[in-house]
């Protein structure tokens, strides 16, 4: 063999040996490595921002007023109402005639008779599908606005309802609405459906607050968290 073979056999054998077998010949660039564990940072970040956070939100729910806050209106006999003497949601006097009903008396014969007030207030009319009513049934309803202006009412008890003493509410009665404020929070058993809550009204919209009235209440600042958000 000649020198020249062995001296190129030896050349490539050194060469080979010089060679990092089992290790990449291609490095990543360091930016792109920052640039993945920025990303994760970011999400990371994001996850615990909208799993966390809350921010004020606007929540409506069906509220319905106390019937504690009316006097209903009854009368000891059967009764037909023949007329009311003031309009629903009127502001009355005591003693102001509010109601007249004709009855039957003792030789079974018709006659008239007036329902009044028993105080100061608004009186709201009933809602009969009939103008007779049995008795000690609710002819109608006296609202007296307490001297406080607080009057309670139900909604929902739901753990999603985070109310506080002063926070702001309005009322929606049809295409009306009506101001209020949180006074109390009667927090009741988690297992009940309702929870009650005293809200303070001017005394003006009272008047509004029907017992047959269809309301809902909308909590202008409830802490919510992001994520229910965009759900």
């Amino acid at each position: 063999m000649s020198i020249v073979n062995m001296f190129r056999k030896e050349a490539l054998r050194n060469q080979y040996k010089s060679s990092d077998i089992g290790k990449s010949l291609i490095k990543q660039p360091k930016v792109i490595n920052n640039s993945i564990l920025f990303l994760i940072f970011i999400f990371i970040a994001f996850f615990l921002v909208i799993k966390i956070i809350s921010i004020p939100s606007s929540k409506s729910l069906a509220v319905k007023i106390s019937a504690e806050n009316y006097t209903p209106l009854i009368y000891s006999e059967v009764a037909i109402i023949k007329s009311y003497l003031s309009k629903n949601g009127g502001h009355v006097r005591k003693d102001q005639p509010l109601i007249s009903i004709s009855k039957l008396n003792n030789k079974s014969s018709l006659e008239s008779d007036v329902i009044r007030s028993p105080s100061d207030g608004f009186f709201f009319h009933s809602k009969i599908d009939k103008n007779i009513t049995q008795p000690y049934k609710p002819l109608g309803y006296l609202l007296t606005p307490p001297a406080d202006g607080e009057l309670s009412f139900w909604i929902s008890n739901t753990n999603k309802i985070n109310l506080n003493v002063n926070d702001k509410a309005t009322l929606h009665i049809n295409d009306e609405k009506i101001t209020a404020t949180v006074t109390m929070v009667i927090n009741g058993i988690s297992s009940e459906k309702e929870q009650k809550i005293h809200l303070r009204i001017k005394e003006n919209e009272i008047q509004k607050l029907s017992p047959n009235a269809e309301i809902k209440i909308v909590l202008n600042k409830q802490d919510e968290k992001i994520i229910n958000l965009i759900k």
